[in-house]
């Protein structure tokens, strides 16, 4: 439900910037300070993790302002942000702060400043669903989820503070989505489902197929769930929907299912060639983790790596699982390309984490403002593209 309208004039502000953005009715007035992270983590009683610092700093040679937005839990290593911001930064005094951003320290907002800022965002907050940033003065907040936060500020994701050695180091990257990129999603669900709505016209069971994608999109959109309930969830409620009467029963059998769905025709030779060519192949998928696993060792697919919506706690479009792979390979986004069958919920979120796209026209054509770098039919058409020639360089480097 919208929060009451700001009365602050400078929560206003930045209520107008939210609202031109598509993202009204979201700032909250509080009665306490919340000029600190524990005292606005405490305020909206969150996790002092999801509280976003919006904090100014200068560049030492070029004395450029830098915004960075950083997890309230973390603080910020500034050798760590030299890397990325391309010389030494030092934390700005609060009159500079004010001039740049037109807000006092305590208040910064993450956007709505007199003119756009380099802006970082913090990789730990884009594994959140959810954060709450300062909204124009001390007793005001703001509530977004990860992706709209980087959405709002098109900020560049980085670490903040020193990341842990990479798990699985590698030169290049390439990773997949599973279902709908690797494995043939349509075909192996209406294969699975039609034993069970034996008499149901061709037409019905696809209107049923269609139905169900609707429902398994809202639910991943609201709190985590195993993606094994929210398959059947949203599968009774699409046969009820359709008037087809289906058991709890019969429809845990589809989860249970996937690992024997078939692969494109593709697929196979697509890993095998581009894991060749010295690349290491990863597999961001938004099925359970046994479910993956079970699957790729089906189909005996040769991966270095993957992650699930049941490690982030979180479903596509949401930036989390490519946080997860950066933090765990180290890998700068710009040397990876992401590769998808399912545009909206993978193409955006990785563009806009800066990792090269490519889009598998599988079920239909892209958008046409599609922010994808590559779009192909097939895999086979994706292993004869720049993207296939790349082995252990940058992406378009060949």
């Amino acid at each position: 439900m919208p929060e009451a309208s700001p009365r602050h004039p400078s929560a206003q502000r930045v209520d107008r910037t939210l609202s031109e953005n598509g993202l009204s009715g979201r700032v909250r007035e509080l009665p306490s300070s919340t000029r600190t992270a524990a005292e606005a983590a405490a305020a909206v009683g969150c996790d002092v993790g999801q509280i976003v610092k919006s904090l100014v700093f200068r560049t030492e040679r070029s004395h450029r302002p830098v915004l960075v937005l950083a997890s309230g839990a973390h603080r910020v290593d500034e050798a760590v942000m030299a890397r990325f911001v391309g010389e030494p930064i030092t934390r700005a005094d609060p009159e500079y702060a004010r001039t740049v951003t037109g807000f006092a320290i305590g208040g910064v907002p993450p956007a709505g400043h007199p003119a756009p800022l380099p802006t970082f965002v913090d990789y730990d907050l884009l594994e959140q669903p959810e954060v709450w940033a300062a909204a124009g003065h001390p007793h005001a907040v703001c509530r977004l989820t990860s992706s709209e936060l980087l959405r709002l500020t098109r900020g560049r994701p980085v670490p903040v503070v020193p990341l842990d050695a990479p798990t699985v180091p590698a030169r290049a990257w390439v990773t997949f989505d599973c279902l709908g990129t690797l494995v043939d999603w349509r075909r192996g669900f209406l294969d699975a489902i039609r034993p069970l709505v034996r008499g149901a016209s061709p037409a019905a069971t696809s209107a049923l197929f269609e139905s169900y994608l609707v429902e398994e999109q809202r639910l991943e959109a609201g709190p985590y769930l195993p993606y094994r309930e929210i398959m059947v969830a949203a599968l009774r409620s699409a046969a009820g929907a359709g008037g087809i009467l289906l058991s709890r029963s019969d429809a845990e059998r589809i989860p249970e299912s996937i690992p024997q769905w078939p692969l494109f025709p593709d697929t196979r030779g697509a890993i095998d060639g581009l894991r060749s060519r010295g690349l290491c192949v990863g597999v961001l998928s938004n099925i359970d983790r046994d479910l993956l696993d079970q699957t790729l060792r089906a189909h005996g697919l040769g991966t270095t790596m993957s992650v699930t919506a049941e490690e982030v706690r979180a479903y596509k479009p949401s930036p989390a699982h490519w946080i997860r792979f950066l933090k765990a390979t180290g890998a700068d986004p710009q040397s990876v390309w992401h590769v998808a069958g399912e545009y909206a919920y993978d193409i955006p979120p990785a563009s806009r984490l800066g990792f090269h796209t490519a889009f598998v026209a599988r079920y239909r054509e892209a958008p046409a403002a599609s922010e994808a770098d590559l779009e192909v039919r097939d895999l086979g058409e994706l292993l004869r593209s720049p993207l296939g020639g790349v082995t252990g360089a940058a992406p378009g480097s060949s």
